[in-house]
């Protein structure tokens, strides 16, 4: 596909400039179409089941092939909050016991770490220099007593990227923790490495360009053995019938075993076509792209009265970038009159770019946040 044939398919796209992928994605053009395949199959009641469970092996293999790994490691759970719950009831820790996060994490990568506190669990919070969470000083938090360590592979906040995944589940590895992932802000748009990654979520309704009520989850298979999975149900056992299963059950083998009961189905047909698509596109170049304009759309804003939130740095671009304002809602909501549409709040204005945004997106923006940083300015 060409740049712009890509950014045809989506109207919201040529109707404005749409920013706002890492707050929601726009889906792809076939998804009005799989939930209307998914309507006529339940409709047909349990003969459409079948169609139901050929559909979420699809979005497992699928899922698979994005991320470059087998699908026994791949299934699905509702959220990536609960993804990271499932996490957190299910491994070992031990008062004492201490988890390793920064201060750039989405509160779903904070909130589950926090409860364990009650159970004597410690949480370090690393704090970022300048938008990004410098490797050296996760690498100083990790002691004999870290358990866990948890990342995101891209902040929501400041946009930045970690490309050092590999070096941190080293150390990580090194004292007997294990590595979580949240690639939420980071799968469908970066490059997501599993090498050495133990557990990773995302969820679908960003950079996927899916549905609600779905995350992508990934288990490796040596940190599958690691954990005691919580919340088990008759869907994430081999047989839920069999003679002795008022006594025993064995466990679904690999990352299956999850998923307690049965799956937003109605999403896993739409999710279908978003991988489907993404996966036809050319994820190199599309990424190359957009990392040029995301690069663009930092240096036009930095020349702005506003303080970058994203780092500078090339080797730590995403498909955010984000500024602080002491008056951030008000600088969206006239963003958003103006037909530019970004997320604010908590003091910041994220802007979000994807495979259907184009330069014409950074000029409109740069334009519409002169006018914007002018009213609110010279407000009454």
């Amino acid at each position: 596909m060409s740049e712009y044939s890509c950014r045809n398919l989506f109207p919201a796209a040529l109707q404005s400039a749409y920013l706002d992928t890492a707050a929601e994605g726009l889906p792809v053009p076939a998804m009005e179409r799989a939930l209307s395949e998914y309507a006529e199959q339940k409709a047909r009641g349990t003969p459409g089941r079948l169609k139901h469970f050929t559909k979420e092996m699809e979005a497992r293999e699928l899922a698979a092939q994005l991320l470059g790994t087998d699908v026994l490691t791949v299934t699905f759970a509702p959220s990536t909050s609960d993804a990271l719950n499932i996490l957190a009831a299910s491994f070992p820790f031990k008062p004492g016991d201490e988890i390793v996060i920064s201060d750039l994490e989405f509160p779903s990568n904070v909130l589950p770490w926090l409860a364990l506190r009650r159970n004597g669990v410690r949480v370090v919070v690393v704090p970022s220099v300048a938008g990004e969470v410098r490797l050296q000083d996760l690498l100083e938090a990790i002691t004999s007593k870290t358990r866990l360590v948890s990342i995101s592979l891209v902040s929501y906040k400041t946009g930045a990227y970690f490309p050092y995944i590999s070096d941190l589940a080293e150390a990580a590895h090194s004292v007997g923790a294990a590595l979580c992932v949240d690639a939420t802000q980071a799968l469908g748009r970066c490059a997501v490495t599993l090498a050495g990654v133990d557990y990773l979520m995302a969820s679908t309704f960003k950079w996927l360009m899916g549905p609600h009520g779905l995350a992508i989850v990934y288990v490796s298979p040596e940190f599958r053995q690691r954990f005691e999975l919580a919340g088990v149900g008759w869907y994430s056992v081999e047989t839920a019938f069999s003679k002795d299963r008022f006594e025993r059950y064995s466990l679904k083998p690999g990352a299956a075993c999850i998923a307690a009961g049965m799956p937003n189905f109605g999403s896993l047909y739409s999710l279908c076509e978003s991988l489907r698509f993404l996966l036809s596109l050319d994820l190199d170049r599309e990424r190359k792209r957009v990392d040029q304009l995301s690069r663009e759309l930092r240096q036009s804003l930095q020349e702005k009265p506003v303080n970058m939130l994203t780092p500078e740095s090339a080797g730590l671009v995403s498909g955010i970038v984000s500024f602080e304002h002491p008056e951030a809602v008000r600088v969206g909501d006239i963003l958003n009159q103006l037909g530019v549409i970004v997320w604010a709040g908590d003091g910041r204005v994220r802007a979000s770019l994807h495979f259907y945004n184009d330069r014409s997106d950074i000029v409109r923006c740069v334009s519409a946040l002169d006018s914007a940083l002018f009213q609110v300015a010279h407000a009454s």
